[in-house]
């Protein structure tokens, strides 16, 4: 738990809104009079989560701040807020507030802006950050049926990690609907395209009327044969093949130069410990021990060289090997009938998540 110190510098008290001009009269009077209220209990409820705050009462904060926040969305109330969500596991709304925040706060507030930056950092570890946008713009968007805004949205949503779904609609277009399921730390993006709802035509749209039942002896009409779809062309295995060869291939190079960085480790150890049971050292050696520490160094580097030519290798193997499984199991085009892919790049890693109905 971080100290309350760290927690004021995120919380300096300051005056929401400027006094209103007493030179009015009768209605107006009276509106300004309700708006000086509600600035006062903004203020009264900012001071009672800060001081909450100050005494890591968590759950007293978040419910000031959010009090406060409901009646003026300020940089400020959002910063603190943003602290208490953080602090009682709401990384989700923590995220949403400190994104807020940064977007709205001075430049010149650096010292807070850095400290809010770090608070943010943790609450993405463990929330998802999904850019949603429309073609055309303008769509209103809903995540589980929640409504968000309209697009281009100004900020990332931000999901708890697991399945979603994220709605678009727009007067004039039909509905689009993707749905997704992030890891925590995972950032992306979608785009729903709205088809218009006039695209479809009546095929039957300008034909001229029935004029009346059919004469007898009018011929009906003639069926259509009917017709089976052809079965889809088998997929072929040699792309496959080749690439798992490939990756056979770079699976032994990367063993070999394991094998061989291992031996040169093991040589440039074995120099080093000569070196130091005869007094010697390599920072500055002494004329005798010259050519031995140049000859240890060279062996340091030749094991660094072939750890690092090990390691392109394994990353290649793999790679290939992704391609051949790729290749294989992913659908063909007339089996796909709609699908999102959605990278991901972590601190450990990468990885491509598809979403697709066949």
């Amino acid at each position: 738990m971080k100290k309350p110190v760290l927690l004021c510098s995120l919380g300096l008290a300051i005056a929401l809104l400027a006094p209103a001009s007493s030179a009015q009269s009768g209605a107006e009077a009276r509106s300004a009079t309700e708006t000086e209220a509600l600035t006062d209990k903004a203020r009264q409820l900012y001071d009672e989560g800060f001081a909450a705050l100050n005494r890591s009462r968590w759950a007293e904060a978040h419910a000031a701040f959010l009090a406060a926040w409901r009646i003026k969305q300020h940089y400020q109330i959002a910063s603190n807020l943003g602290v208490a969500e953080l602090r009682l596991g709401k990384h989700r709304d923590a995220a949403e507030h400190l994104s807020w925040y940064l977007r709205e706060a001075p430049e010149e507030r650096t010292a807070q802006r850095q400290r809010a930056e770090i608070l943010l950092k943790e609450a993405l570890a463990k929330v998802a950050a999904i850019t949603i946008t429309t073609e055309p713009e303008g769509a209103e968007v809903k995540v589980d049926g929640a409504a968000v805004g309209r697009t281009p949205l100004a900020l990332p949503v931000f999901l708890e990690p697991g399945r979603h779904v994220i709605g678009a609609e727009l007067d004039g277009y039909k509905p689009g609907q993707e749905q997704i399921e992030p890891a925590a730390g995972h950032a992306g993006g979608i785009t729903l395209h709205l088809a218009r709802r006039d695209a479809e035509a009546p095929a039957a749209a300008g034909a001229p009327a029935a004029a009346g039942p059919r004469a007898a002896s009018d011929a009906p009409p003639a069926k259509r044969p009917e017709t089976t779809a052809a079965p889809p062309a088998a997929r072929s295995w040699v792309p496959a093949i080749a690439l798992g060869a490939a990756s056979v291939v770079g699976l032994g190079v990367a063993v070999g130069f394991t094998v061989a960085s291992n031996d040169a480790s093991a040589e440039k150890d074995e120099r080093k410990k000569g070196i130091l049971r005869e007094g010697g050292q390599c920072v500055e050696p002494s004329a005798a021990f010259v050519e031995r520490c140049k000859a240890l160094r060279s062996t340091g580097s030749r094991a660094d060289t072939f750890g690092n030519g090990a390691r392109v290798a394994f990353i290649a193997s793999g790679a290939l090997a992704a391609a051949a499984a790729t290749y294989l199991l992913w659908p063909r085009a007339d089996a796909l009938v709609s699908g999102t892919v959605l990278p991901e790049v972590r601190a450990d890693g990468a990885r491509i998540t598809v979403f697709g109905a066949f």
